[in-house]
């Protein structure tokens, strides 16, 4: 009988001892699991991003110098647009656990090598004048993104930016004809509204990269890709 009480109790302890083992354990997965999936919030993160976007700003700048006349009786033999990326910076602030709130800056410059007919009074022929238009653009913009996503090592969000575009050009052609800058009248809209789509990605929670598609009015880009930051 003595054995059988003892037989009993330590058999009572053991599957208390295994409960209890087995409990810790499942507490611990749920925490590992909660921490993995868990949506960190971007409340009080201070976010950057810096890198290239590519856009169309040099045929859109020739398919205005074709529907423009900027030389009396004469018409452009060729145009040749080429442009560098859009180069971009960004900071945004966490305003709550999904939104935010930041500015956005970006430089791009654009040639367009022009070749046009000019009647020449010496030879009674028409001669083709090549010249080339250098445009610089500055960007800026104020955006705000909804984070459909805020977890720790990855954010997907979508906003919109509403911004400003500043061009200056110098030309060639000036060397020859002081008003032709007064004359052309191919400067793109200033007004820039920008819907854009993206995610970031952090190896280590702080730093990754970023990926954007944006479509718009006089936006800074189609697709951008560079670094992200995250403090």
């Amino acid at each position: 009988m003595k054995k059988i009480t003892l037989l009993t109790i330590g058999l009572f302890l053991a599957a208390q001892s295994s409960n209890l083992i087995a409990g810790n354990f499942t507490d611990l997965n749920l925490q590992t699991k909660k921490t993995d999936s868990g949506d960190d919030g971007i409340k009080g993160k201070i976010m950057f991003s810096g890198g290239v976007g590519f856009n169309l700003m040099g045929p859109a700048l020739a398919l205005k110098y074709q529907l423009s006349s900027v030389w009396s009786n004469e018409n452009y033999e060729s145009i040749q647009p080429k442009e560098s990326p859009m180069f971009n910076l960004g900071v945004d602030y966490g305003l709550s656990d999904k939104f935010s709130a930041g500015v956005a800056f970006g430089y791009q410059t654009a040639k367009m090598i022009l070749g046009a007919y000019q009647y020449n009074n010496n030879t009674g022929m028409s001669d083709i004048i090549t010249s080339t238009d250098s445009w610089k653009r500055i960007h800026f913009a104020v955006k705000g993104d909804y984070h459909i996503i805020a977890k720790k090592n990855l954010s997907l969000y979508t906003g919109i930016k509403i911004g400003y575009n500043h061009y200056t050009m110098t030309s060639t052609t000036t060397q020859y004809d002081p008003t032709y800058t007064s004359r052309l009248n191919v400067t793109p809209s200033p007004v820039s509204l920008q819907a854009h789509f993206g995610l970031n990605y952090y190896f280590n929670g702080m730093i990754g990269f970023n990926a954007e598609v944006g479509i718009g009015y006089g936006g800074p880009y189609i697709f951008a890709a560079g670094l992200a930051v995250k403090i």
